[in-house]
């Protein structure tokens, strides 16, 4: 009997494989058919605007002359290498992407270190440090300019009172509105590297701290020898998002100072902007967008590179 139970217990099991329900799919192939509808997504979302943006800056296409647009092939990078405006735009935001990251880093630094504690208060802390990261930039732009206003903002008042600003708003003047926004920018994105940075530094063995104390090693010697390298990788990685995410800013900017004053503000987000929506040359400003994702390309892999040869 109990062969014959086992005989037949096999029997429903090929049955079963062969039945309706099986995958159609090889086992081989199921894992490739598990994240198809996923890669055709991110296909959808990415490469092909992408392509678009691409065919887009090889056409002729100023909108007041002609509502479809022609073959230009490189009249437009053409046009692009001439417009010193647009590469000083660019030199803006080359400073904009390290002075936002080098802020990041200098707030958030300190934070996590005061966080990387097991209190009640650390732990409250952490759970509303992302309240900036998660707030609309419209919401944060105009209370960023509220608070800078010459007549009622606290902040100008302060400010005027220690004889940074003048009667008029810090951005009234070129060369404070680009270093304010610049360290509204690496505000808004501290929280998001501390909450990096803190999970990186719990996961440093305590064991470490224990035996370089017992050493003799005093506190900066165990920072420097045992904290910076063991979240250095953290901090090259998030840093680097948090770069790319601010090379492609537009919303602050334009928020608070619509690139003024003088285009003392001005970085590549907004003359895209302006190219499309303000001189109506879509098709130009598609060649700018390519031409960015070119430099940061590079920028990213040359980061990449240095890190690996460290």
């Amino acid at each position: 009997m109990d062969m014959a139970a086992r005989q037949e217990t096999v029997t429903v099991a090929r049955a079963a494989s062969r039945s309706p329900g099986r995958s159609l799919l090889p086992d081989r192939w199921l894992p490739y058919g598990m994240i198809g509808p996923a890669v055709f997504v991110a296909f959808a979302i990415a490469i092909v605007p992408l392509c678009y943006a691409f065919w887009l800056s090889l056409q002729e296409w100023y909108m007041l002359r002609q509502p479809q647009p022609k073959w230009g092939g490189l009249i437009n990078y053409r046009a692009l290498l001439q417009d010193t405006q647009l590469w000083a735009s660019f030199g803006r935001t080359w400073i904009w992407t390290l002075g936002t990251v080098f802020v990041e880093l200098l707030l958030a630094m300190p934070i996590a270190l005061l966080l990387n504690r097991e209190t009640a208060i650390a732990r409250t802390a952490s759970a509303l440090i992302l309240l900036p990261w998660v707030t609309p930039f419209i919401v944060l732009g105009f209370g960023w300019r509220f608070l800078l206003d010459s007549d009622v903002g606290p902040i100008h008042s302060f400010l005027h009172l220690i004889g940074i600003a003048g009667d008029s708003s810090v951005l009234n003047d070129p060369v404070l509105a680009f270093a304010t926004i610049i360290f509204i920018s690496g505000w808004k994105g501290t929280p998001f590297l501390v909450i990096a940075l803190l999970a990186a530094l719990k996961s440093i063995p305590d064991e470490l701290y224990e035996a370089a104390e017992v050493d003799g090693a005093g506190a900066w010697s165990r920072f420097w020898h045992i904290t910076v390298p063991s979240i250095q990788n953290t901090v090259v990685t998030v840093g680097l998002v948090l770069g790319i995410l601010a090379f492609y800013s537009f919303d602050l900017p334009w928020i608070m100072t619509k690139g003024g004053p003088q285009d003392a503000t001005t970085i590549v987000g907004i003359a895209m902007y302006k190219a499309v929506f303000l001189d109506l040359r879509p098709a130009y400003a598609a060649a700018i967008s390519i031409v960015m994702l070119v430099l940061l390309f590079a920028a990213s892999m040359f980061a990449l590179r240095a890190r690996r040869i460290d």
